[in-house]
């Protein structure tokens, strides 16, 4: 659902939800009027909040000579380089069974997390896939969209 769609959908549910509130209203419950403004208000928040998390995106190039990460946030990108022979994918537990693994790329003890959001399956599997991308030398792309899927163009 993209930020047209969603707003949309906010609009119908405050004109349901405000439409119910105003026939208790008008047989005099008047409370129920400002717990549903609230309502609205906090479905509104939350979705604007989701849309804004899922604009982000990783992008991994590998070629024969060096390895991109590129990571797009809402608040801007950055781009990080590592030369293909030294680069190292590090896969890291977490300090207790709860936490989540965190995948790292990097060298010379410069390294940047990626995959934060996948499942620690799916963490360990794009590792594997990234690894042996980097152990080829073949020139891939490997990028994480906003629907936290990999795929390689």
């Amino acid at each position: 659902m993209d930020a047209r769609q969603s707003a949309v959908c906010v609009i119908c549910f405050a004109v349901l939800s405000l439409t119910i509130a105003l026939s208790f209203f008008s047989v005099g419950l008047w409370l129920v009027l400002p717990f549903s403004g609230l309502e609205v208000l906090a479905v509104g928040v939350g979705i604007g909040y989701t849309i804004k998390r899922s604009q982000g995106y990783e992008w991994i190039v590998v070629t024969d000579r060096d390895v991109s990460v590129l990571k797009s946030q809402s608040g801007g990108s950055r781009r990080y380089e590592f030369q293909r022979y030294w680069t190292q994918v590090r896969l890291e537990h977490g300090p207790s069974r709860l936490q989540p693994q965190r995948l790292l790329i990097g060298s010379h003890g410069r390294f940047v997390e990626i995959g934060r959001e996948f499942i620690d399956e799916d963490r360990e599997n794009f590792a594997a896939r990234l690894k042996e991308a980097i152990r080829s030398g073949r020139n891939d792309t490997l990028s994480r969209w906003k629907s936290n899927n990999w795929k390689s163009e």
